[in-house]
C-alpha cells in the first residue's frame, strides 16, 4: 500500500480493479477464440498492457485461468439463485442447464478450464465451485419436490449432463445443436419408478479426489 495521503487509496483501488477487470475480459476474449492454449502476450496485447503487467498480476497462465473461472462460477451462481426465486414452469434444473450450454458457446475457453479437476484444486475455485453446487442442489430438490425430475437424480448427475450438452457446441458444430439434445436430456429426467444404476458422486468423493490431487497422488 502507497503510504501518504489517505484520499489517494480509493482512486488507486478503483484503478487496480478496473486495469483487472481489463485483463480478465481480454483473457475470457482470447481464451474463447482460441482456447487455453492462447498466449499471454495476446491477452496483454487485447488488454492493451504490458506482458509484465499480466505476470505481476497472475504470475502463471494457472493464476489467471482460475480468477476467470472464479468471476464466472459465481456469474453462473447469481443467475440459479434468481431462477430459485423465480423458478421458470420447467424448473430451475433444465434452465440451468440451457443457461451452462450458453456459457459454452459463449467462453469455450472457461469450459475447459472448469472441465479439468486442476482448476477445481485451486482454493478460490473450489469454494466458488461449491457455492454453485448449494444452489444447485436446491434446485434439484425443488425440482423432485415438484415432480419435474425423477427422485434419485443428484446435483452431480445435473452438472455432468449439463457438460455432456455443451460439449455438443464445439468448435465446428452448429452451436444451436445443444437444444437438441437438451430435449432428449430432459426426457431422460422424466420421472419413473425405474431406478438409475449406481449412485452419483459426492461432494466429499471431490473433495477427497481433489486433496489427493494437491498431494500429487494418483486418484483411485
Amino acid at each position: 500500500m502507497i503510504r501518504g495521503v489517505t484520499t489517494q487509496t480509493r482512486p488507486l483501488r478503483a484503478d487496480a480493479e478496473r486495469n483487472r477487470k481489463r485483463l480478465l475480459d481480454a483473457a475470457v476474449e482470447v481464451f474463447a477464440e482460441q482456447g487455453l492454449e492462447a498466449s499471454t502476450a495476446e491477452i496483454a496485447r487485447r488488454a492493451g498492457v504490458g506482458q509484465g503487467t499480466v505476470f505481476r498480476r497472475f504470475p502463471t497462465k494457472d493464476d489467471l485461468v482460475a480468477a476467470i473461472v472464479v468471476d464466472r462460477l459465481g456469474e453462473i451462481t447469481e443467475t440459479a439463485s434468481e431462477l430459485l426465486a423465480d423458478p421458470p414452469r420447467d424448473g430451475g434444473v433444465l434452465a440451468f442447464m440451457a443457461e451452462l450450454a450458453r456459457i459454452h458457446v459463449r467462453d469455450r475457453g472457461l469450459i475447459e478450464a472448469v472441465n479439468g479437476t486442476k482448476a477445481l484444486a485451486d482454493p478460490a475455485v473450489h469454494d466458488a465451485h461449491g457455492a454453485l453446487m448449494d444452489v444447485l442442489e436446491q434446485h434439484v430438490k425443488a425440482d423432485r419436490e415438484a415432480g419435474l425430475v425423477r427422485a434419485d437424480i443428484g446435483a452431480f448427475d445435473v452438472m455432468a449432463l449439463s457438460k455432456a450438452v455443451a460439449s455438443a457446441c464445439e468448435p465446428g458444430i452448429a452451436t444451436a445443436s445443444w437444444k437438441r439434445y437438451l430435449a432428449v436430456v430432459a426426457a431422460g429426467l422424466q420421472p419413473t419408478d425405474e431406478k438409475l444404476p449406481g449412485r452419483a458422486p459426492t461432494r466429499a468423493q471431490l473433495d477427497r479426489a481433489l486433496a489427493e490431487l494437491s498431494a500429487g497422488s494418483p486418484s483411485s
